[in-house]
């Protein structure tokens, strides 16, 4: 029913390695932003877990931010980092909601102020294909990067 795991993990992967090969980004701590990234790549989808209304709570700009906010503390607490914690939340977070833009299943980026729906309906989103290719992809330009790094 929903973009799964490996979709999200790929299409953060693949479009921050993207941004870090295109312009040739060589960040101090890429390998913690990158982990972090990819470690909440799938926090809007928290609410299956708790049992929530899938994509009504947590699938929005505002949960965004404020995720975004509270890694950024945490980060700042453990690395002295606010930036590194709040940056990488926001850029997965954003990233969680456009993989799910693309699928059948719509979802309200600006609740609570609109309950306006948006979906692309490009592929349902539980499509093994599509979700391996990202994940693919996302590992395939990780190497790259990691690789070109050495030179």
């Amino acid at each position: 029913m929903f973009m799964n795991l490996r979709g999200h993990v790929g299409l953060t992967l693949t479009v921050l390695m993207s941004v870090f090969i295109a312009t040739r980004s060589r960040l101090e701590s890429w390998v913690l932003f990158t982990a972090l990234s990819i470690m909440t790549s799938s926090l809007p989808d928290i609410d299956l877990r708790l049992k929530l209304p899938h994509r009504k709570y947590t699938h929005n700009l505002l949960f965004i931010l404020i995720t975004s906010i509270f890694f950024g503390y945490i980060t700042s607490l453990l690395l002295n980092n606010f930036t590194l914690g709040f940056l990488s939340t926001l850029s997965s977070g954003l990233l969680h909601l456009l993989g799910d833009l693309m699928t059948y299943i719509g979802f309200a980026p600006f609740y609570p102020i609109s309950g306006r729906m948006v979906a692309l309906r490009l592929f349902k989103s539980d499509n093994k294909f599509i979700n391996n290719l990202m994940l693919f992809t996302g590992m395939i330009l990780l190497t790259y990067y990691v690789v070109g790094m050495s030179y």
